[in-house]
This record gives C-alpha cells, structure tokens and sequence, in this order.
C-alpha cells in the first residue's frame, strides 16, 4: 500500500502544477515582444482561427509515387574488383549497391552478416516500385537502407554493375 500512495499523490498533484502559468522570475524592463523578430526573419504567425492545411493523401499512395529509382549506367552483372585508392577515403562508412533484381537479393543473403559487421549503408539503386523496395528490405533485415539513383557513385569509382561493396580500399562483390 506504502507504494502506491506516492505515484498515485504524483498523479493528482502533477496536473495543478501543469496548468499553472509560467511564473516571471526577472524582468529587466528592456523585454522585447517576439513576433517582430520572427515577422523579420520571415515567419508568420497564423491566428489561431486560419484554415488548416488540406489532408495530406494517404501515406501508400505517396510511396508508390517515390519508390521508381533507376541509374541507367548500371545494370544487374558481374563487377570487376577494382581499388578504391584516394577516391574512396572521403566515404564516413561502406556502402553496398544493390537492386530489386534476383542476383542482388542472393547477394545481399550471402553477404548480410559482413555487411552488418562492416558498418555497411545500402543504396537501393533500381527498383520500380514499393513492392521491389520492400522485398529489398526484407532480404537486408536490419542493414540500413536508402534508395536513390546510383549515378554519381558510379561515375565516381567507374562502375557499371551491381550488386557492388564499396569500401574504404576495395570495391568488391
């Protein structure tokens, strides 16, 4: 009984203390009001009657939408290792690129437990839909995924297939 009385005694105390105005504990007399600074800083204050924003649509139908990602210069294929030399020593962690294609899930299943133990980020780099990207996620359990056009990377290291490891000194599969 003893050790209930004290959260139940926080329970009916605590919301008194919540809906007490904030008390003034120094005043200079110098206090600027704030809506002049943030009219200057470009926000606007809204009162408290303005319409609300249309209902966004339905979170689904806005993946569906987002999910297409294509790198048109790489394909599903074998990938030469290459040395990574100075152009990979600006990369924070691995990162592996992989598609929604049949080679890549093997590789991803394969690989999985180095990857993880890598620190690896994958980039989902083709995938034409929320289905594609969701049997990637799957196929990757808890491996970091983003997906996003594989163009820049590779042009960068010069590569041309996938599934790929990009590394600190190789990319590999």
């Amino acid at each position: 009984m003893r050790r209930l009385t004290a959260p139940l005694l926080l329970c009916t105390v605590m919301p008194a203390f919540a809906a007490t105005p904030l008390t003034v504990l120094y005043d200079s007399g110098e206090t600027l009001p704030l809506t002049p600074l943030l009219e200057a800083s470009g926000f606007v204050l809204e009162p408290d009657d303005a319409e609300l924003p249309p209902i966004a649509p339905p979170m689904e139908a806005v993946l569906q939408q987002q999910v297409t990602v294509r790198s048109p210069s790489l394909t599903p294929g074998v990938q030469p290792r290459i040395a990574v030399g100075k152009s990979g020593a600006h990369l924070p962690r691995p990162i592996f690129l992989v598609g929604a294609d049949a080679r890549s899930l093997g590789w991803i299943a394969q690989h999985r437990i180095r990857l993880s133990a890598l620190g690896a980020v994958g980039l989902v780099v083709a995938a034409e839909g929320l289905d594609d990207i969701l049997q990637v996620r799957r196929a990757a359990g808890d491996l970091p995924l983003a997906a996003g056009s594989g163009e820049m990377l590779a042009e960068q290291f010069g590569l041309r297939h996938y599934p790929v490891l990009i590394g600190p000194e190789w990319i590999e599969q």
